[in-house]
């Protein structure tokens, strides 16, 4: 299994709708090709979680790198990995604003890790990044409200 974390920044004025859009799309397409994971959006800024095949994985990145919704790009971390973080989710996500089922279970993994880092089993670069990276955005969303 294949996993990749990249985080970037959406070009000024892609608001909530097209987002949702963009959404619906990734999840049909990530489904044909077994692609799950995780897309986090707050204040601008997006954070995803890809996990599959290492070539479609790969290349679904190259897409995304090349879209004109964002810009700064930056690959964070990518490696293998024995299973799935988000084995039930063709693509999760959370706006930091709403509440659901999903993102419930999500805040409370991030909740999780923020409290046992360096206890954890299976070590993996993408696995940190990720949780990393969500727990600065938990952290901020906290610091708001």
């Amino acid at each position: 299994m294949f996993s990749l974390v990249y985080r970037s920044v959406a070009k000024p004025g892609f608001g909530l709708d097209q987002i949702q859009q963009m959404l619906e799309n990734a999840q049909i397409n990530n489904y044909r090709n077994s692609i799950t994971g995780c897309l986090l959006y707050h204040e601008g800024h997006f954070i995803q979680y890809l996990e599959g095949n290492q070539i479609r994985v790969l290349n679904l990145y190259d897409q995304i790198k090349e879209d004109n919704r964002h810009h700064k790009v930056e690959l964070l971390s990518h490696g293998e990995r024995e299973k799935r973080e988000f084995d039930s989710w063709d693509m999760a996500y959370e706006n930091f604003y709403g509440e659901n089922e999903q993102i419930t279970h999500l805040k409370l993994m991030v909740t999780a890790y923020l409290n046992n880092k360096g206890q954890h089993i299976e070590y993996h670069p993408a696995k940190v990044a990720f949780w990393e990276e969500v727990g600065k955005l938990f952290h901020s969303k906290r610091t708001l409200g």
